[in-house]
C-alpha cells in the first residue's frame, strides 16, 4: 500500500552451521560489537530468543533449542508466538527498543546448563556439533518440548528493559519508494 515505517532491521534468513549463526559477524549491538564477539564461541540467548546487548534481535531456532526428538516447526511456531507478543508490547508501550536484561538472560543459560549435566545430551564424553569448543553444550533444550512450548507462550515484559518511546520526525518523502515508484 506504499506506507514506509521506521525500522531497525528485519532480516529472514537460514543456515546450517549449528555451532555458529553465520551472521552473528554482521550483527551489532549500540556498543559496537558483533554478535560473534560478544558470544565468544559460545552463543546464548534467553529462551534460545532474545540477547542481552542487542536490543530488538530476536533469534529463530538459537541457542539450546533444539533436541533429538523436539520438531524445529513446533519450535518455530512457539518462538513466532513469543515474539509477536513482544512486538505487540513493544507497540502499545510506544517504545523504541526492547532488550533482555543481562541477569535474566545468564540466569536463564545457567539453568539450562544445570538441567543438561547427566542427560543424554551430555553425557558420554562425546564431542560433537551440540558443543562449543570450550564443551559447552549450545544446541540442545534439556527439557520437554511441551514446557518449551509453554515457556514461549507468555512473554513476560518483567525480563526486559524497555527503551525510550519513539519519537519519529516527519519526512518530507519517504526514504523507501512506494510500489508505484519502483522500477
Amino acid at each position: 500500500d506504499g506506507t514506509a515505517a521506521p525500522t531497525d532491521v528485519l532480516i529472514t534468513a537460514t543456515g546450517f552451521r549449528v555451532g555458529e549463526l553465520p551472521l552473528a559477524r554482521s550483527l551489532y549491538g549500540p556498543d559496537g560489537r558483533s554478535l560473534h564477539e560478544a558470544w565468544g564461541g559460545e552463543p546464548k540467548a534467553y529462551l534460545g530468543t532474545s540477547v542481552s546487548g542487542f536490543p530488538n534481535l530476536f533469534l529463530l531456532l538459537g541457542p539450546n533449542l533444539l533436541g533429538g526428538s523436539t520438531s524445529a516447526i513446533t519450535v518455530l511456531e512457539a518462538q513466532l508466538t513469543y515474539l509477536t507478543a513482544a512486538l505487540a508490547r513493544l507497540d502499545e508501550g510506544g517504545h523504541r527498543a526492547l532488550e533482555v536484561r543481562p541477569g535474566v538472560q545468564a540466569a536463564y543459560n545457567a539453568a539450562v546448563q544445570e538441567a543438561l549435566e547427566g542427560t543424554v545430551y551430555n553425557s558420554g564424553g562425546c564431542t560433537s556439533y551440540y558443543f562449543s569448543p570450550s564443551g559447552r553444550n549450545t544446541f540442545a533444550w534439556p527439557w520437554s518440548t511441551g514446557h518449551l512450548v509453554r515457556r514461549l507462550s507468555r512473554f513476560d515484559p518483567a525480563s526486559y528493559t524497555w527503551h525510550e518511546p519513539a519519537t519519529v520526525p516527519p519526512q518530507a518523502e519517504s526514504p523507501v519508494p512506494t510500489r508505484s515508484e519502483r522500477p
